[in-house]
C-alpha cells in the first residue's frame, strides 16, 4: 500500500465516522452530534476534528491522486484548470459569506441569533450549497479519483446536515424559524 492508499483510507474513515455522526443524530436525536450541544461538548470536539482530519486528507489526496480520473482526456488540462478553478472558487466565495454573515458561534453549530437576511435571503443553507460547489470544484481541478470519492462522502454530510439541523432551529427558535423555514427553500429552489 502506497501513501496515496494510506491517506485516502484514513481520511476515508474520518468522513464515514462523521457521516456516521450525522445519521446518529437524525436516527436518535438524544445523541445529537450536529449541532453540538455546546461548545465543551465532546460532540463539538468530534465534529470537528473528524471535519478537520477529513478536510486536510481531502486536501493530500488531490494532490497524490491528481490526474487519475481522466477529465482531462475530455475537457482538457486548461479545461479542467478553468472550470475546476471557478467552481472551486465561486463554492469558497459562497461558503465564505454566508458563514461570515451567519457569525463564528452559528457557523460552529453553536445557538446565536436566527439569520434570515443576506445570502438567506436566498436559501436556508447557502453555506453548504457553496461547500458542495467547491467540493465538485476541487474533484475537477485535480481531476482526481479518490478525491472525487471522498468529496463525495463529504459533500453527504453537507446535504444531511440541514435535516439534522431543521428540529433544533424549530426548538431554539420557535415560529421565527417556522415562517422563515416556510418562505425560504432548503438550497436554491
Amino acid at each position: 500500500m502506497d501513501w496515496t492508499e494510506v491517506v485516502f483510507w484514513a481520511t476515508m474513515g474520518a468522513t464515514a465516522c462523521l457521516d456516521l455522526s450525522l445519521l446518529a443524530t437524525l436516527i436518535a436525536p438524544p445523541l445529537r452530534a450536529w449541532p453540538p450541544p455546546g461548545r465543551h461538548s465532546w460532540q463539538y470536539r468530534l465534529v470537528w476534528a473528524l471535519f478537520l482530519l477529513s478536510t486536510i486528507g481531502l486536501l493530500i489526496v488531490g494532490g497524490l491522486d491528481a490526474g487519475s480520473l481522466g477529465l482531462q482526456q475530455w475537457i482538457g488540462e486548461t479545461g479542467s484548470l478553468i472550470v475546476g478553478t471557478a467552481l472551486f472558487g465561486l463554492g469558497t466565495a459562497i461558503a465564505s459569506y454566508a458563514m461570515g454573515f451567519l457569525g463564528r458561534r452559528a457557523a460552529l453549530g453553536l445557538e446565536d441569533e436566527l439569520v434570515t437576511s443576506g445570502p438567506y435571503t436566498w436559501s436556508r443553507n447557502p453555506g453548504y450549497v457553496g461547500d458542495l460547489i467547491l467540493l465538485l470544484g476541487f474533484t475537477i481541478l485535480t481531476d482526481s479519483r479518490l478525491a472525487g470519492i471522498l468529496a463525495l462522502t463529504v459533500g453527504l454530510w453537507f446535504a444531511l446536515a440541514p435535516l439534522a439541523e431543521e428540529p433544533w432551529l424549530e426548538k431554539s427558535y420557535g415560529r421565527a424559524y417556522l415562517r422563515y423555514k416556510a418562505k425560504r427553500p432548503r438550497w436554491l429552489l
